[in-house]
């Protein structure tokens, strides 16, 4: 998982793969905070190498958020505005999957209680955690009340991040 704010963005672009930076050269140079709730697409065919979806939700409860991973997309969520807590822990043998839609979504959810300590990172508006498929998140939960929350959710396949 990397985690930064886009004020530092210059100074450790070089220190990220190649794909996460152009990914949040999209973010900034095409002012996708601006855009309104949907998917973009941003490289390959119909965006299926890298797609932006801008979002809006009410964060919740951490109890209420399923932990989630994908295979096949690395997550790059950054939040425009609002305040969320996102829960993060390691993929292990341990972590139980009660909903797999890898096949059709690329997602799976874990079981919610688990043995396994998480994470919590607070982002602010400019901030951003990259999920890599050996992450584990819980994305939208508060921090201390409910908020909605703009927040672009860019999805970077597997075949950029190996090259």
């Amino acid at each position: 998982m990397i985690i930064s704010d886009v004020k530092h963005f210059e100074q450790e672009r070089h220190l990220w793969p190649a794909a996460v930076a152009r990914g949040i050269d999209y973010i900034l140079n095409r002012n996708l905070g601006e855009l309104e709730v949907g998917r973009y697409d941003l490289e390959g065919d119909n965006g299926h190498l890298m797609y932006a979806n801008v979002q809006e939700s009410v964060t919740r409860p951490r109890e209420e958020q399923m932990p989630e991973s994908h295979v096949v997309y690395t997550d790059i969520q950054f939040l425009v505005s609002g305040e969320e807590r996102l829960c993060f822990y390691k993929l292990t043998d341990e972590a139980i999957i009660v909903d797999n839609k890898f096949e059709t979504h690329d997602i799976a959810f874990y079981e919610s209680q688990h043995a396994l300590p998480e994470t919590d990172i607070f982002l602010k508006p400019g901030m951003f955690a990259v999920c890599f498929p050996s992450d584990i998140h819980r994305p939208n939960c508060f921090i201390t009340e409910s908020t909605t929350n703009k927040k672009i959710v860019i999805k970077i396949h597997k075949d950029l991040l190996h090259l």
